[in-house]
């Protein structure tokens, strides 16, 4: 594995980053200058003031070259020096950290007397900006390594959807609804739309929920709200079906759009005064997605009946909330713990329904079948398709996809974007997409090199907690004991 070189200007947090990798990881991290204060017996000013900064530098060179540790976060000035950095470059990884001006400068001031050169960002500028990779605050390192533990994926947002907006239907209030304290973005955005339905507001703040948007806009028009839709991010140049009224009879739709707008009409339909109809006009697609819809309004008491063309779906119905509305865990994130599996991790994956109507299910069966080869259809369940194509790639592409067309239509271009993941494996830019960058995640096990995440944060739309679990099954067993500071 390559060892992890963190630079940049002074005051940047190197020191803070090699520290929170250590607790993250267990690896052994070094400090390069506490290192030479350890080596040398005196503080940094000292060396400077006595010896002069030739001296410092001579010793620097040599403490570089000298240091074995996973983790090692530079000085601000220690690859100035060309065969330094030629050094660095050739037997590890190096990641520049950015950081704003100002930061840096009242870093530096509250640190008055400790740095000898004082801001030398200005004129370094350039040198920094030179090295190829860099981070900021909000970016994740991921050292490579196996994983090991067992996990609990978090409640399915797509079955909690479901629930919330028929219990909700069902004369429950918003306050009464299952809660959920790992919430993500997506069902903080359902919760928002249906308060503002509580409260006959006719604005609705969809966020980037695509689930949310196409679900509430014939439900708004079926209790009579000229309501007003907020879309936020790439949610704004999604396919969107629009719903000035919304009157019994036959509604007809293409079934190879997302399941989504179905699911939408699921739940408006019964409240129409007369009987309506759903008819495709193609084939359906995402199958899977509308028999959790049907299985939720069931449990609620709502009769639909499938027909040749789609379903009739009778009106004047009301919802009923029965007594268990415990939400599922979620498929679709156990997808990334699957894959990790199949790439060597030893896990344990649990808290899922085997007999779940998540499509997402087929998770594990489709692992298998990409350690056989083969034909994969993801056209059920493209949430996995991330997942998926990780193992795919890792094993040799052994199996080919099939089903991908609305791949391109998610929260980024997922085909474009894995391409640009196994292309550069090591530097990803997560697209604003969460399951990008948790595949980029499962990905950096089984690399022989650091991999940064760009926009790592992005994961809290599906799966707040994804981070702290991956940390936590981060398995460094034979990982020295102590971080040098």
């Amino acid at each position: 594995m390559k060892p992890l070189y963190l630079y940049g200007p002074p005051a940047s947090g190197k020191s803070t980053w090699a520290k929170r990798l250590h607790e993250e990881t267990g690896l052994e991290a070094v400090d390069l200058d506490a290192e030479i204060v350890r080596r040398d017996g005196r503080p940094i000013p000292e060396i400077f003031a006595t010896d002069g900064e030739k001296f410092f530098r001579d010793l620097e060179s040599e403490t570089l070259k000298s240091v074995e540790a996973p983790i090692v976060a530079l000085g601000g000035g220690t690859l100035l020096r060309p065969e330094n950095r030629a050094y660095a470059e050739e037997h590890g990884f190096v990641v520049v950290l950015d950081v704003d001006d100002e930061t840096i400068a009242q870093r530096i001031e509250a640190a008055k007397g400790t740095r000898p050169l004082g801001n030398k960002l200005a004129e370094r500028r350039p040198h920094y900006a030179s090295f190829a990779h860099h981070v900021k605050p909000d970016d994740a390192i991921l050292m490579p390594g196996l994983l090991q533990g067992s996990v609990t994926p978090p409640v399915s947002k797509s079955h909690l959807h479901r629930l919330l907006i028929a219990a909700f239907l069902s004369g429950r209030k918003v306050s009464e609804l299952p809660a959920c304290a790992d919430a993500c973005a997506d069902i903080d955005a359902t919760l928002r739309c249906l308060k503002a339905l509580e409260d006959r507001n006719p604005v609705l703040d969809c966020g980037e929920s695509g689930s949310t948007l196409r679900f509430f806009a014939p439900l708004a028009a079926a209790l009579g709200l000229k309501a007003e839709f907020v879309r936020r991010g790439r949610l704004a140049d999604r396919p969107m079906l629009t719903y000035d009224t919304l009157e019994p009879g036959v509604q007809e739709l293409r079934g190879d759009i997302s399941s989504q707008f179905v699911t939408g009409l699921l739940f408006a339909l019964p409240l129409l005064k007369g009987d309506s109809e759903i008819r495709f006009t193609t084939p359906l697609q995402s199958r899977g997605y509308v028999d959790m819809t049907l299985d939720v309004i069931g449990r609620f008491g709502i009769r639909v009946e499938e027909t040749a063309t789609g379903f009739k779906v009778p009106g004047n119905q009301t919802y009923v909330a029965p007594a268990d509305l415990a939400p599922e865990a979620d498929w679709s994130g156990a997808a990334f713990w699957y894959a990790a599996e199949a790439l060597g991790s030893d896990l344990a994956v649990e808290g899922l329904n085997p007999d779940s109507k998540q499509p997402d299910r087929v998770v594990d069966d489709l692992v298998m079948q990409i350690v056989a080869g083969g034909t994969i259809d993801v056209s059920g369940c493209p949430d996995n398709y991330p997942a998926l194509a990780v193992v795919n790639h890792v094993l040799g592409d052994r199996a080919t996809f099939v089903g991908t067309e609305r791949l391109r239509l998610k929260e980024s271009d997922r085909l474009a974007a894995m391409a640009e993941v196994f292309a550069n494996p090591n530097d990803v830019d997560a697209k604003n997409d969460h399951r990008i960058a948790m595949a980029a995640a499962i990905l950096s096990t089984v690399s022989d090199s650091p991999t940064l995440i760009h926009g790592a944060d992005c994961v809290k739309k599906s799966y707040p907690t994804f981070w702290s679990e991956f940390h936590r099954l981060c398995a460094r067993k034979n990982a020295a004991p102590h971080c040098n500071d």
